[in-house]
């Protein structure tokens, strides 16, 4: 699915004709034949891989539950069932009041199609550790050594140290010596999970002056610093908060706050690249206006009052101010 938009710049042309767009993205789309590295993208920002211990009735009195999940928000679960049909397996489900959830716990499906999946495309950010426990803990599941004491025990030791268990030395530590290569397919999915688009204009009351800015922005926590940075050299464009030399090692790292950014304040660097890998999710909504914003921008249409009012309103209808058609409550 790629949309691709004209704006019309002629002199006399006093309002910008833009299309009206019906997207649906609750649904599968057909047309689209999800890349292994969108996958592996988008499961890097929105997935989690989880080990549950349960009560059971066996020897153990355990129950050993291996899951991959990946939610999403209700208006865009149309990509929670595009990961279903690249997988060939698993379920959506209700997660919270506005949240679906992709689950596989099937352990063939772990065995033969998750796993195998993340072996050929390996995660960007530091999840990849939590992968690396996940399917260590599911050979030990796969040789049924879990339905002995021993094995259970290995598993709850391994659970243990896995998701928000795991101590920042090692999340940062095992960032900072990896080499980082980005597929563009991965840049548009880790994007549309957690990248944001946004815009401002405001006026001074005093001097009139008009400011505005378009940005697209990345958060992580600091111990994935280095994807982030990654981000950066890919588009060798924006800044990073923290600067690089200001946490190039653990100690440095430890000393700065827990969430970092990328910032993009040069749209022309990144609409080529969005054009051509756009957002699956309800996102592209807000990287459309996001444009449209940034090209009434450069035609200086804020300088009048009729832009500036129009300019506005995109930036206060957009992200969480979007009340159109597509901002859907839960599935039903």
């Amino acid at each position: 699915m790629i949309i691709k938009l004209k704006m019309k710049n002629m002199q006399n042309l006093k309002i910008y004709q833009w299309p009206t767009l019906k997207l649906d993205f609750t649904k599968s789309r057909e047309d689209v034949l999800i890349n292994p590295n969108w996958v592996t993208g988008f499961i890097d920002g929105e997935g989690s891989f989880i080990i549950a211990i349960i009560a059971s009735t066996g020897a153990t009195k355990k129950k050993v539950s291996l899951r991959l999940s990946v939610t999403q928000k209700s208006h865009s679960v149309g990509v929670l069932y595009d990961l279903q049909k690249f997988f060939g397996c698993g379920s959506v489900i209700p997660s919270s009041k506005d949240c679906m959830r992709f689950v596989v716990q099937k352990k063939e499906d772990l065995f033969n199609k998750i796993i195998p999946h993340f072996i050929s495309y390996p995660l960007i950010t530091s999840k990849g550790l939590n992968f690396d426990s996940f399917r260590e803990a599911s050979e030990i599941v796969k040789k049924g050594e879990h339905l002995n004491l021993e094995g259970l025990n290995k598993i709850i030791n391994i659970k243990n140290k896995m998701n928000t268990n795991r101590s920042f030395d090692d999340l940062f530590n095992y960032l900072i010596k990896k080499e980082i290569k980005l597929n563009p397919h991965w840049i548009q999915a880790f994007v549309d999970a957690e990248g944001s688009f946004g815009t401002l204009i405001t006026k001074s009351s005093i001097s009139k002056k008009v400011v505005t800015r378009n940005r697209l922005s990345i958060s992580q926590s600091t111990h994935d610093y280095f994807v982030l940075k990654a981000i950066k050299d890919f588009f060798k464009s924006g800044y990073l908060d923290p600067k690089v030399e200001n946490i190039d090692n653990l100690d440095k790292a430890l000393q700065c706050k827990d969430s970092s950014f990328y910032y993009n304040s040069s749209p022309e660097s990144i609409l080529p690249f969005f054009d051509e890998y756009p957002m699956y999710t309800r996102k592209l909504l807000d990287y459309l206006d996001f444009k449209k914003f940034f090209l009434l921008k450069k035609d200086k249409r804020y300088l009048t009052t009729e832009g500036f009012e129009e300019m506005a309103s995109i930036a206060k209808n957009m992200n969480s101010g979007r009340s159109d058609i597509s901002n859907y409550r839960r599935i039903k």
